[in-house]
């Protein structure tokens, strides 16, 4: 006869229902149907088929989740290259790594991206490795926060590009209208095909080259 401590033992699941990975997960799932104005705890525990209380044993509020998704997205930027090269060659894999990060989510961008750091570790180690990188090639303490800032500003907004149609550019039946911007669409749509390349890589590998370059020349100046 089955005792009422041995049934209770063999209901009991496996493992937890909740942890932070799996909270984790689900926020990331529940951003890209609801949007950053959607994204709520209560949908989040919906999500997990859970009560919201039970989402406060891991987390504080709702900000800390989204740190806590910031840290997720921060630990797979790949920051090797700056402790084998200078921070001018260190900052083209890490840009390409953060765009390819961010693609995978772009309904995050808008939410994370205006998250204050504070509170996130692997995101303010990762600032700290480049900021020594920063420093260590001459840049003066006072600019490597907005070196920073605006290498992120133009790998984040590449990172939305990098999900937008191939022929988002294309002017269509106001080509006729605007025949210089229409042929030079058809050049870089020749120079596309040619290569093998999305429009949006193409764009991203020249702003970015263009990005480096400017940075270093005013290094110099």
């Amino acid at each position: 006869m089955e005792t009422v401590s041995s049934a209770r033992k063999a209901g009991r699941p496996r493992e937890a229902v909740l942890n932070r990975e799996r909270i984790i997960d689900a926020a990331f799932a529940v951003l890209e149907v609801a949007g950053p104005d959607g994204f709520t705890m209560k949908g989040l525990a919906e999500r997990l088929s859970v009560k919201p209380p039970a989402l406060y044993n891991y987390f504080r509020n709702k900000n800390d989740v989204i740190k806590a998704m910031r840290g997720r997205l921060a630990s797979r930027i790949d920051l090797a290259s700056f402790e084998a090269a200078p921070w001018c060659e260190a900052v083209v894999p890490w840009a390409r790594s953060y765009r390819s990060v961010f693609a995978r989510h772009p309904e995050s961008i808008a939410l994370l991206a205006t998250m204050p750091v504070s509170g996130q570790e692997d995101s303010v180690l990762n600032y700290e490795v480049i900021s020594r990188s920063l420093q260590e090639g001459g840049w003066p303490l006072e600019e490597i926060v907005p070196v920073i800032v605006a290498l992120e500003s133009f790998i984040i907004g590449s990172a939305l590009d990098a999900i937008a149609p191939d022929n988002i550019m294309d002017p269509a039946d106001y080509s006729p209208q605007v025949p210089l911007f229409a042929a030079a669409g058809l050049a870089q749509a020749a120079v596309v095909t040619a290569g093998g390349v999305r429009p949006a890589d193409l764009a991203f590998e020249l702003g970015l080259g263009a990005l480096v370059a400017g940075l270093r020349a005013r290094l110099v100046s």
